[in-house]
């Protein structure tokens, strides 16, 4: 005897959201802007933040370029290094490679 077997495929998919709270407002340019460049310590991070940096920098011109390595990709940033790092910057890029 056979038993028939059904199941119910469920659609993964959701309305996409952005969470707008506490982000800073996007600048209207980037000229004149303090860059700053953030990477971690995967591999590629830093080619990959100096290749965009390089992209960006045909576009407009910058005041000054900040670069800083936050170590470990796996562990949050220290709050005095983020809180230094964003005084030193007006736009800041983070680069993840790999």
């Amino acid at each position: 005897m056979s038993e028939e077997k059904s199941f119910q495929v469920l659609d993964p998919t959701a309305t996409p959201s952005v969470a707008t709270a506490g982000m800073a407002d996007r600048p209207t340019s980037l000229a004149g802007m303090r860059i700053g460049l953030l990477r971690n310590d995967k591999l590629n991070s830093e080619p990959l933040l100096d290749a965009i940096y390089d992209v960006l920098a045909e576009r407009f011109e910058f005041a000054s370029a900040y670069r800083a390595n936050k170590g470990d990709a796996s562990r949050p940033s220290d709050h005095e290094f983020l809180f230094d790092f964003s005084n030193e910057v007006d736009v800041a890029l983070l680069g993840n490679g790999d």
